[in-house]
Order: C-alpha cells, then sequence, then structure tokens
C-alpha cells in the first residue's frame, strides 16, 4: 500500500521560485514519436512532472524554473525543439495552496 517517503523540498530555496504547467501537443501520435518525445522531455532537469493525458493536449509538464527569462530560455531553446512537438501551451502559476487533505 505504501509507495514510499519522499522530503518535500521548497523550490524556491533551490532556485526554482517559478512554477510553470505546460500542455504539449504532438504532431503525429505513432509509437516512434511518442518514445522520442518522451525520452527527450525527461532529460530536461527541469521538467519535475510529465503526465500523458487526454484532452486538448497530449502531455501536461510541470516545469521549476527560477524565473520567466529562464523559462523564455527553456521553452524557445528546449521544449519546443524537443522531437514531434506541435505546440506548447504555456501556464504561469501565480499562487499554489497547500491542501491538507487528511
Amino acid at each position: 500500500m505504501i509507495r514510499g517517503y519522499q522530503a518535500l523540498i521548497d523550490p524556491a530555496a533551490i532556485g526554482r521560485g517559478l512554477r510553470v504547467f505546460a500542455g504539449v501537443r504532438l504532431m503525429r501520435h505513432t509509437c516512434a514519436d511518442v518514445i522520442a518525445f518522451e525520452h527527450g522531455v525527461t532529460q530536461l532537469p527541469e521538467v519535475v512532472a510529465c503526465n500523458h493525458i487526454a484532452g486538448n493536449f497530449d502531455y501536461l509538464l510541470q516545469i521549476d524554473v527560477a524565473d520567466l527569462p529562464a523559462y523564455e530560455n527553456l521553452h524557445a531553446n528546449q521544449l519546443a525543439s524537443l522531437p514531434g512537438v506541435a505546440t506548447v501551451t504555456s501556464y504561469v502559476t501565480m499562487k499554489t495552496l497547500s491542501l491538507d487533505i487528511t
């Protein structure tokens, strides 16, 4: 039942104070394109979560970076050039609420 334990690190304390969610749509959905994208995205240390989803996007990424210029650089030079990427739609987090789920 218990899958593990983890430390929760404050992103701002390690220079990653800006959280961006990015919806990624692929050009094609062949097995090779999906594998190439997934391999490429897992190589980006700023991407802390990658979810394959149903809906308007194929993937929803959680990205933690220092600031907006850092995200702009990541977007322009790495995300947009990942294999098979057609579009990237960014959502900048303004505030994150702490939820007590007990």
